[in-house]
């Protein structure tokens, strides 16, 4: 649906504009100024990467299990960094050896994305990770764990959080996918599109489970202890902001790899390779 609105525009800006109003890159002053606006606020976007933890943790066979090549030269991060390429910040949070790997690879820029490493000195669980970031955050931003393979879109789920966040006073919208057997994700139970439980891996016949990739609001930090105190997300904070009635779901039907051992990156491998073939034949 569209809205008409009235602007006043500087006149030299609007004649540069208008230069591009040539029925080749956009066929209206409306389109144009529709597409200035949405990537405005698609570059204004926010992401964290989580990685913190010892680093012997997030490897299988000696090597960053989120830095081993699976197709071509691509890996989990390669590709989790492509689809925030469009953001306007990403923060990396971990410890030396994955912060130093990282940026030997990535450097500080990955598309229109800025990367802003920031060292974690010692593991205190995710949520003081997370933590770690709270003076450079100012709006809602996305959280994502770094050995993790995601389809869906980071964008959408950006958007119903403003929805949840707008209307309903959402503090986080989760993603969240159909049942698994993997006892490490969280089980969810939804009423509409709020999250009335999260419980970690103690129903072994779930419906929904977390995907981890979740929007915040600055307001999460609410949640989360000042001091040297070990705190999770998944057990520490989600449970009260669901007490809380701050806590929505997004459910998503897109596959979803969660990297724990050698067999996880052989399956999504497998599954990738499959995906390029499919994608040939078209």
């Amino acid at each position: 649906m569209k809205t008409r609105i009235s602007l006043t525009l500087d006149s030299e800006l609007l004649k540069e504009g208008d230069k591009l109003v040539d029925n080749i890159n956009f066929t209206s002053r409306s389109e144009f100024v529709e597409e200035c606006i949405r990537k405005y606020l698609k570059e204004s976007e926010t992401a964290v990467i989580l990685g913190g933890g010892d680093p012997e943790s997030l490897k299988i066979d000696g090597k960053l299990k989120f830095l081993i090549p699976l197709v071509g030269e691509k890996t989990i991060l390669d590709m989790l960094f492509e689809k925030l390429s469009s953001f306007g910040k990403i923060y990396l949070i971990a410890q030396r050896e994955i912060i130093d790997a990282c940026f030997e690879r990535f450097g500080e820029k990955f598309g229109n994305a800025e990367i802003i490493y920031i060292e974690e000195k010692k593991e205190m669980g995710n949520a003081k990770t997370l933590e770690l970031a709270k003076d450079k955050l100012s709006g809602k931003f996305l959280i994502l764990p770094i050995d993790q393979y995601y389809e869906f879109d980071f964008s959408d789920l950006v958007r119903k959080h403003t929805i949840n966040s707008t209307i309903f006073k959402g503090i986080v919208t989760l993603a969240t996918t159909p049942g698994s057997t993997d006892k490490k994700l969280g089980n969810i139970s939804m009423s509409g599109n709020q999250i009335i439980g999260h419980e970690e891996g103690k129903n072994p016949n779930r419906n929904l489970m977390s995907a981890f990739a979740a929007v915040c609001d600055k307001k999460i930090f609410e949640f989360i202890p000042r001091g040297s105190v070990k705190w999770t997300l998944q057990e520490d904070v989600y449970p009260k902001i669901i007490k809380n009635g701050g806590m929505f779901g997004y459910i998503t039907e897109y596959p979803m790899f969660n990297i724990h051992a050698k067999k996880d990156l052989l399956e999504l491998k497998s599954y990738l390779e499959e995906k390029k073939t499919r994608t040939i034949k078209k």
